[in-house]
């Protein structure tokens, strides 16, 4: 009986993976991380970067994080992924067809919410990039500058005082997570009918 089960052992399938920082359901498999790495690129409407897809499994307590960078890197280096000059991932043949193949060994749970985590982080390093956001020291309170922007030119910049610089922080973050939410309801509260 012993050799009957050996025989269907499958190498792939093994728990191989370090599991700190994942919850219950999350991958304990380096093969199922890489595969999923895959998934998420091949999936994903956004432009991501290695730091995307990392940062959504950890985030989602998904996979660990050096078991996701490191498939990230064997995935790059086997022609799997292409990273551009500008850091974002793109799949090979050789990778869309091991996605088409394995797909279905992932969780539906797992891969929609490691695609929408990986839209999610992208959108919010884009945000970060074009519309930025400073906190100053002004006395003896502190001046959170947000800049909304459409490329290179701030079509918005406000400044506001807060007492302590864990409040200005706390603005400068919100703003850089939604920043179009920023401007839409500013604009709206401006034009609205009384």
């Amino acid at each position: 009986m012993v050799k009957r089960l050996e025989k269907e052992y499958n190498p792939a399938l093994q728990f191989d993976a370090f599991t700190a920082g994942i919850e219950d359901g999350g991958l304990r498999s380096s093969s199922s991380i890489a595969i999923l790495a895959c998934y998420i690129i091949a999936r994903s409407n956004e432009k991501l970067t290695a730091k995307n897809v990392v940062d959504a499994l950890v985030e989602g307590k998904i996979a660990n994080y050096f078991e996701i960078s490191s498939a990230i890197s064997k995935m790059i280096k086997t022609n799997n992924l292409v990273e551009n000059e500008d850091g974002h991932l793109s799949i090979t043949e050789k990778c869309a067809f091991n996605v088409e193949m394995l797909e279905n060994d992932l969780p539906i749970t797992i891969r929609e919410k490691a695609v929408e985590l990986a839209a999610k982080t992208a959108r919010l390093e884009l945000y970060k990039k074009e519309n930025k956001a400073t906190v100053e020291k002004d006395g003896n309170r502190y001046k959170v500058t947000l800049h909304v922007s459409d490329k290179d030119c701030d079509f918005m910049v406000l400044s506001l005082y807060f007492p302590s610089e864990a409040q200005a922080q706390v603005v400068k973050e919100k703003f850089q997570t939604h920043p179009g939410e920023v401007y839409e309801n500013l604009i709206n509260s401006i034009f609205a009918n009384e």
